[in-house]
């Protein structure tokens, strides 16, 4: 089981990191929050039947307590952090984002080790700090994007406080995805999520702009793949991984979105590779299977 935790903690990476450059585009069309409740509405219709045909119930009778938490992480991590993720996205650019999104991490690590009592040893300690300092030598040696002083520091705020609150959200119900279908887990964050931000949208005096995401476009045929494999995909993946493994492990393996975004930037957006992006490919790796073998 820890294997498949850690299987599935590298394929959220790896879909995340696909959809960033999707989403990069997407953001060019639709506001932060449109762009973000669009993700949400296309993950929701696709998590529904998928329920349906896994056999679990979609408001089964549970403790008022376990739809508190997952609700209030839903908010958290859905409704105000991945608005924060596109706000940070579109001022910072994918390079600059990559650099504070290492931040997750430490994150991560703090907030388990004080909350959970999580340990992983001297190698999954060194394994981690191979993956940060690979994702910020990769960052490094992107190429620069211009951007004023008040768009990097209003983006930096953005970035970090998307970050912390993806942190919390994760780790405050890890106790419970240890006794909870993935699938339900991911349904109901995702439900508080979107009616989260279904309630800001009507409230927002851009409400027009936000709610007509929802209305078929030619910007579609970007945001939709980037919401199915982003957020349909990777969600589930990355709830996974943090069931059947250590909250701390997840978040390393987590952390390789970074080093595929720039292989996939190099595929598909023909950026240079250099050496030192080959360097900190081949650090984020070792870093990776170090984490793996410390499980």
């Amino acid at each position: 089981m820890q294997m498949i935790g850690v299987l599935c903690s590298t394929g959220a990476a790896f879909c995340w990191a696909a959809a960033v450059i999707m989403f990069k585009k997407s953001g060019e069309t639709f506001s932060p929050m449109a762009l973000n409740l669009f993700k949400g509405v296309v993950t929701l219709l696709l998590l529904v039947p998928t329920l349906w045909f896994a056999g679990i119930p979609l408001f089964p009778v549970r403790p008022a307590s376990d739809w508190m938490m997952f609700g209030i992480s839903g908010v958290l991590g859905i409704t105000l952090a991945d608005t924060f993720f596109f706000m940070a996205l579109r001022r910072l650019g994918a390079s600059r984002w990559a650099v504070v999104d290492c931040l997750y991490l430490p994150f991560i690590l703090l907030i388990s080790v004080l909350f959970l009592n999580e340990s992983i040893g001297i190698k999954g300690i060194v394994g981690a700090l191979l993956v940060i300092a690979a994702i910020g030598a990769d960052a490094c040696s992107g190429s620069s994007i211009t951007l004023s002083r008040k768009d990097f520091w209003i983006g930096l705020v953005f970035g970090v406080l998307a970050v912390i609150l993806i942190a919390g959200s994760v780790v405050m119900v890890k106790p419970l995805l240890e006794l909870t279908s993935v699938l339900w887990a991911s349904f109901v964050r995702l439900l508080a999520g979107v009616a989260g931000l279904v309630v800001i949208a009507v409230i927002h005096p851009e409400r027009r702009e936000i709610l007509g995401v929802l209305l078929p476009s030619s910007a579609w045929k970007i945001a939709l793949p980037a919401s199915i494999v982003g957020n349909y995909l990777a969600m589930l993946a990355w709830l996974a991984g943090f069931k059947y493994t250590l909250v701390s492990v997840a978040a390393i393996l987590n952390q390789l979105s970074t080093i595929f975004t720039f292989i996939l930037a190099a595929v598909f957006l023909k950026e240079p590779v250099t050496l030192p992006r080959m360097i900190a490919i081949v650090m984020a790796v070792s870093g990776a299977l170090l984490v793996a073998t410390a499980v």
